[in-house]
C-alpha cells in the first residue's frame, strides 16, 4: 500500500513539474503564457479587473498577444510582484510604486505611457471634507491647521495621493491626527466620509473642466472648484453656469449608493497637494522588446477609440482619457517633491 501512495505521489509531481515546464517553455503572449498585467486596487477592484478584461480582450484583437490582468490584494503586493517578475509582466503603477520599484529593482523597470485625464498629464492629492465643517484653504498652512487632531480618512498607505504625499506634509508641517481609518481605496475613503466614519478624507483630485463659454485653462494653485462652488455664496453655481469636477467625489458617486450634485453640495475640497505626475503603463526591463512596442501601440490606438476611450475613462477603473509618451525622467520631480534620489543621467 505504501508503495502504491508513494508512487501515486511521484506521478502528481512529475505531472506539475511537467505542466510548469510546458509553461515556461511557452511562447510569452500565448494563451498557455500570457503576459502579467497587474494593477493596484485603487479604486473599485471588481470593476478594475472587468474592465482589465476587456481591454485585454480588445488588445488580443489588434495584436494577437494574449494579456491576463490581475487586481493586486493591496499595493505593496504589486511591487512585490513586479519585483518578482521574470520577463513576462507589464503594470499600472501609481506615481509613488513606480518610483519605488524602480529604486528597489536598481532600475529594473521602465515606463512607456503616463495617463492624461481630460488634458492634464498630472494630478494632486485632495484633501475632502464636509462643507459645513471645512473651508477651502488656498494655502497648505491654513487647511493644516483645520486638521489638527482631526480623524484622517485614507485608502492604502502605498497610495500616492490618498497617503504618501498628504502623510508626508503632516508630518513636514508637525500635523497631529487624532486617528487613522483605512478604507481600501479612493472610492470607499469618500464612501466612509459619507458615512461619518471620519473627519476628513485623501484621495486623487483632478482638474475641474469648465462650462460651455469658458476657454482659458484651469492651472495648478487655480480654486479647484472654480467653475462648480461659489464660495462667496456658500452654494453651487446654478447648472447653466456649472462646469464638471472629475474626482474621487465623482467615483462615488458613479457606484449608484449617491446622486453625484448631492455628493458635491455636501463634499467639498479643503486643500490640494501636488501636483504630481500621472500614473503610467511600466514594463519590466527584460521584457521583450518588438512585443513591449508592439502592446504600447495597440494601447495608444485603443484608448482613442470610441470603445476603448469609454473602458479606460471609467471613474471606478482609471479614468484615463488619452496617454502620452514618457521616460524615467517624468518622475524626477516627483522623487524631488517625496526625498527619494533621481537616478543619474547616463
Amino acid at each position: 500500500m505504501w508503495l502504491k501512495k508513494a508512487k501515486l505521489t511521484f506521478v502528481l509531481v512529475l505531472a506539475v513539474g511537467l505542466l510548469s515546464v510546458g509553461a515556461l517553455s511557452a511562447e510569452l503572449g500565448t494563451k498557455k503564457n500570457p503576459v502579467q498585467w497587474l494593477f493596484p486596487p485603487s479604486t473599485n477592484a471588481t470593476v478594475i479587473e472587468d474592465v482589465a478584461n476587456e481591454i485585454a480582450k480588445d488588445l488580443f484583437e489588434m495584436t494577437d498577444i494574449y494579456i491576463e490582468p490581475h487586481v493586486t490584494a493591496d499595493y505593496a503586493a504589486l511591487i512585490e510582484a513586479v519585483k518578482a517578475a521574470d520577463g513576462d509582466t507589464m503594470a499600472t503603477p501609481t506615481t509613488n510604486q513606480y518610483t519605488r520599484l524602480y529604486q528597489e529593482t536598481d532600475g529594473g523597470v521602465h515606463p512607456r505611457l503616463a495617463a492624461v485625464r481630460y488634458g492634464y498629464p498630472y494630478y494632486f492629492a485632495s484633501v475632502y471634507g464636509w462643507r459645513d465643517e471645512f473651508d477651502y484653504h488656498p494655502t497648505t498652512e491654513g487647511a493644516l491647521e483645520a486638521l489638527e487632531g482631526k480623524t484622517w480618512i485614507y485608502n492604502d498607505v502605498g497610495s500616492t495621493s490618498g497617503y504618501v504625499v498628504p502623510n508626508k506634509i503632516f508630518d513636514n508641517y508637525g500635523v497631529e491626527i487624532d486617528d487613522k481609518v483605512e478604507s481600501g481605496g479612493h472610492t470607499a475613503s469618500i464612501i466612509a466620509l459619507l458615512e461619518e466614519r471620519g473627519d476628513f478624507a485623501t484621495a486623487y483630485g483632478s482638474p475641474p473642466t469648465p462650462p460651455d463659454g469658458v476657454y482659458f485653462d484651469w492651472e495648478y494653485g487655480d480654486d479647484p472648484e472654480i467653475w462648480i462652488w461659489n464660495h462667496a455664496l456658500d452654494k453651487l453655481y446654478p447648472e447653466e453656469l456649472r462646469g464638471k469636477i472629475y474626482d474621487a467625489r465623482q467615483a462615488a458617486a458613479d457606484t449608484g449608493m449617491y446622486d453625484y450634485w448631492e455628493v458635491i453640495d455636501k463634499i467639498g475640497v479643503v486643500a490640494t497637494f501636488g501636483p504630481m505626475p500621472n500614473d503610467a503603463l511600466t514594463f519590466v526591463n527584460d521584457f521583450p522588446k518588438a512585443m513591449e512596442d508592439k502592446i504600447v501601440e495597440a494601447v495608444v490606438e485603443h484608448i482613442r477609440t470610441e470603445e476603448g476611450s469609454k473602458l479606460w475613462g471609467d471613474s471606478n477603473f482609471y479614468e484615463w482619457t488619452d496617454v502620452e509618451r514618457i521616460s524615467d525622467d517624468y518622475y524626477d520631480g516627483y522623487r524631488e517633491l517625496v526625498g527619494y534620489p533621481v537616478p543619474d543621467e547616463e
